[in-house]
């Protein structure tokens, strides 16, 4: 275990995992998960969130605050996790913003926030996902966006597919790190200042 390894297990040391899941097939290191690296994520970091979840909701601004002072040599990535919850629609149009409209994402993610835990918008109909977009102020019809680049967007979501399996997420908020380690609030007892200071310090541990 590395010096910086070492420091965050002293930090968390009383902090209680709050039944933290672990995956089948994933061995739990504490105070975070390890994965076989996953290929083309060496120097991201990437933030896995559910439009329903209340704590990717709350830690919001702090993934924005993260993103924002990010090291240059790393990428900052807002991930939806894929779920029959949110649906196939969502990934979907998350995946149009991203790409061809990438100035409104916050705007987006906010919005889907706000749409599905206040106004009780569903995200697995295209009516739902055009209010929110409405919301978010992008500039065109989300569905229509979408059917507009339906293959590339098709193979965008493969893609992430595949990524979400090989990290193992299975809930949200979950910070992946180059690829290989996984931490949530969970393992903090959703104690916000000791979740900064964890994630923090994995992405200083795995430059």
């Amino acid at each position: 275990m590395t010096r910086i390894a070492s420091l965050l297990a002293i930090i968390l040391l009383g902090a209680p995992v709050a039944n933290a899941q672990v995956p089948q097939g994933m061995e739990q290191l504490k105070p975070y998960l390890q994965v076989k690296p996953v290929l083309g994520d060496e120097e991201t970091v990437r933030v896995f969130f559910s439009p329903g979840c209340q704590f990717s909701r709350a830690y919001f601004q702090f993934f924005k605050n993260l993103q924002a002072t990010l090291p240059k040599e790393k990428t900052f990535q807002f991930t939806p996790l894929v779920n029959k919850a949110d649906g196939i629609q969502f990934a979907l149009s998350y995946l149009a913003v991203q790409k061809y409209y990438p100035a409104y994402l916050h705007n987006f993610i906010e919005a889907s926030f706000v749409g599905v835990q206040e106004k009780g918008i569903s995200t697995q109909n295209w009516a739902g996902i055009e209010r929110i977009g409405r919301a978010a102020q992008i500039p065109v019809s989300l569905p229509q966006l979408v059917n507009s680049h339906a293959d590339t967007l098709k193979a965008s979501l493969e893609a992430l597919l595949v990524t979400q399996k090989s990290l193992k997420i299975t809930n949200t908020p979950s910070v992946s790190v180059a690829g290989t380690y996984i931490v949530t609030p969970e393992f903090t007892g959703g104690d916000a200042a000791l979740f900064s200071q964890l994630v923090n310090g994995i992405i200083s541990m795995a430059r």
